[in-house]
């Protein structure tokens, strides 16, 4: 099963051609990046033939796709007059007429899956820091039970630690809860950390799309288009380069200092 667009055109793109698998981590890239998720999550309207577990984008199939297919946005947006987190999430829930038999066993439920605690029920949404507001964003996402995820610069206003975080949460989505998970970012590192698969967007169109490892260890292309090199690629690159010296790239950094140790 998987998301499927077939040479789709619009007035930001033209000729977008992809296909996402169930159960993988794709990123996306480049100009446009965010419009894209939003066609994805069927929030714009889209012509063409785009399809999900081969249910058709349309009007009759929209809400279906939208329940399936949830956006967290790069911010946190308080849209509601509540104050604590508990009634907000109880308050999403009636809003979006989501059909659940018990509403605060899934509230929690949903706080739990992405390492919030039971406390966090009765926090006022304006105490919460950066990291713990992306937590409660994506833990309101999975209130319905979507098998698709999708994320809009998610390490945005974050700090390592709580990267480091999200990631560790989004690689259990995967494992454990099976979660196809989309990322749209500029930021290279978290691409090259978590991705399998990545998409490069430029002037409208897919200019590369394919296994994120031979395509952020392009670094030429990388320069040529003007897309972040990772930073451990960006250093192997300069090593092999500059020093000629015999190591490969990694992902881990760990896996990196043992290559320089042993062929440096």
């Amino acid at each position: 099963m998987e998301i499927i667009f077939d040479n789709i055109s619009n007035k930001v793109f033209h000729n977008l051609s992809f296909k996402i698998k169930e159960g993988e981590i794709v990123g996306i890239t480049g100009t446009g990046k965010t419009t894209l998720l939003k066609m994805i999550n069927y929030i714009l309207p889209i012509e063409g033939n785009v399809t999900y577990k081969d249910i058709p984008y349309n009007k009759k199939n929209e809400y279906e796709i939208r329940k399936k297919i949830v956006l967290v946005e790069s911010s946190f947006q308080h849209q509601f007059l509540v104050s604590t987190v508990k009634e907000y999430m109880l308050l999403l829930i009636r809003y979006y007429k989501i059909n659940i038999k018990n509403p605060e066993k899934k509230v929690l439920a949903a706080l739990k899956m992405v390492g919030l605690t039971e406390h966090y029920l009765e926090k006022e949404l304006s105490t919460l820091s950066s990291s713990e507001q992306k937590l409660l964003q994506i833990s309101l996402a999975l209130l319905a039970n979507p098998t698709v995820l999708l994320l809009d610069e998610p390490f945005m206003n974050l700090d390592m630690k709580a990267q480091k975080k999200i990631e560790r949460l989004l690689e259990r989505l995967k494992e454990r809860y099976q979660k196809t998970i989309i990322i749209a970012s500029e930021d290279s590192n978290l691409l090259y950390n978590l991705t399998e698969k990545v998409i490069f967007l430029k002037n409208g169109t897919i200019l590369r799309q394919g296994k994120t490892t031979e395509l952020y260890q392009n670094v030429k292309f990388l320069m040529k288009y003007n897309y972040q090199v990772p930073d451990i690629v960006l250093f192997t690159y300069k090593a092999k380069e500059l020093k000629n010296a015999k190591i490969d790239y990694h992902k881990d950094i760990r896996d990196l200092i043992k290559d320089v140790y042993k062929h440096v």
